[in-house]
Order: structure tokens, then C-alpha cells, then sequence
């Protein structure tokens, strides 16, 4: 694909720091439009034996809200990062270690799990962890009359009828992650998917422009 054919997509402009936390292993803070969320990563690290995989790292995630008060939803939040970061790192490289995962929500104007997911990414990335790839998370939305609209504002996705959020990976764009929200047709869906997977190399090529910043820092 082309750049006359990403022309059709806009997203949320984005904007990172990595190694925004001295302590960690890898960090960074992303901000999608006005959704901000912060990432650090730690690890590999020893752990309990009780809570070993001989076979894989085990990864541990934890999401903290602005409100600091855990909830179902944050526990959600959670499962979902945790399952698609699982596809992305190598854990085979580190069995019986652990590497923990922590993601704290700092502004939400909408999209704040497309955010974490790439701010987990991101933060992934910095570590130095080994990934069998990068991953880039999208939101569509459907109008009250159908209509898709990609990454929508908080207002938008308010008003919205369905939500539909997809995760590719970056090797041959398949979809990692999907879950939905509200009722919509199958062609919806299969628009929506089409639609964030092209948008999902906007993504990807803002990754590479952010490691191509912080390469030449180093």
C-alpha cells in the first residue's frame, strides 16, 4: 500500500517520549489526540516459583486508572493488553522469569484502550524485549446512521451505536486482538476491519519514526 492510498485516513495525532521513567526497563508516554497513558515495563525478572512457566515468560499487566480505584473495567483493560502483548513477545526466551507490564491512565478523551495497547507497545519496544512483532491497535465507530467513523472523538464514540476495536500485528497485518461493543451488520464489520488494518500502517510508521528518533539520541 501506497501513500495515495492512506491519503482517505486520518487518525488522532500522536505523540511519545520513551525512557520517560528513569526506573524502569523501558518506558513511554503516548498521546493519542488528548488521551494520554503511561507505560513501563520491568524484565525479565525473577519471581516466585509458584508463579513460573517453565516454558515462557510469565507476564504480568497491571492498569491503573486516573480515578486510582481498581475496577471491573480496569481488570478487562487488563486481560485484553496481557493477551495481546502475550502474541507479540517472545516468552520462550525467558522461561521461568517474569516481566511485569504497568499502565497508568493520565488524560481519557476517548480511545483509551486503542492507547494503552500502543502505549504498551511502545513502552515493550524500548525494553528491549524480543517481539516476534510490533502491534497497533484501532477504534471505529458506528454513527446513528451507520456510518464508520475511525478513531473517534470522546463525543463521537459517546453518541455511537457500535464500537468495533481491532489489533494487527505488523508482519502481515493480521488481526490479534478484536472485541466489540453495540450491534452493527456483518458488512459493517467487515468494513471496519478493512478499514482499520489499512490505517494500521499510520500506526506502524509512527513507531519506526519514533525509534529512528530515539536510535540517533543513542
Amino acid at each position: 500500500m501506497g501513500a495515495e492510498d492512506l491519503k482517505d485516513f486520518k487518525l488522532k495525532p500522536m505523540k511519545c517520549e520513551l525512557n520517560f521513567l528513569s526506573k524502569s526497563d523501558g518506558s513511554a508516554i503516548l498521546s493519542q489526540g488528548d488521551t494520554v497513558v503511561l507505560a513501563s515495563v520491568n524484565g525479565p525478572l525473577d519471581i516466585k516459583i509458584s508463579s513460573q512457566s517453565i516454558e515462557k515468560a510469565t507476564l504480568e499487566v497491571l492498569f491503573c486508572s486516573k480515578e486510582g480505584k481498581p475496577s471491573v473495567a480496569d481488570r478487562y483493560k487488563e486481560n485484553v493488553i496481557r493477551q495481546t502483548c502475550e502474541t507479540a513477545i517472545l516468552g520462550c526466551l525467558y522461561p521461568r522469569t517474569g516481566i511485569s507490564l504497568t499502565i497508568q491512565e493520565l488524560e481519557n478523551y476517548g480511545g483509551l484502550l486503542t492507547c494503552a495497547v500502543n502505549s504498551a507497545c511502545l513502552a515493550l519496544i524500548n525494553s528491549g524485549v524480543a517481539m516476534r512483532h510490533v502491534v497497533a491497535a484501532l477504534c471505529c465507530a458506528v454513527d446513528e446512521v451507520g456510518n464508520l467513523i475511525l478513531e473517534p472523538t470522546h463525543q463521537q464514540a459517546q453518541n455511537a451505536r457500535a464500537k468495533l476495536y481491532f489489533v494487527f500485528d505488523s508482519r502481515d497485518k493480521n488481526l490479534v486482538t478484536g472485541f466489540t461493543e453495540g450491534s452493527f451488520s456483518e458488512d459493517t464489520y467487515e468494513e471496519a476491519l478493512a478499514q482499520c488494518r489499512l490505517a494500521s500502517d499510520l500506526v506502524f510508521e509512527f513507531y519506526r519514526d519514533v525509534v529512528k528518533k530515539y536510535s540517533r539520541v543513542i
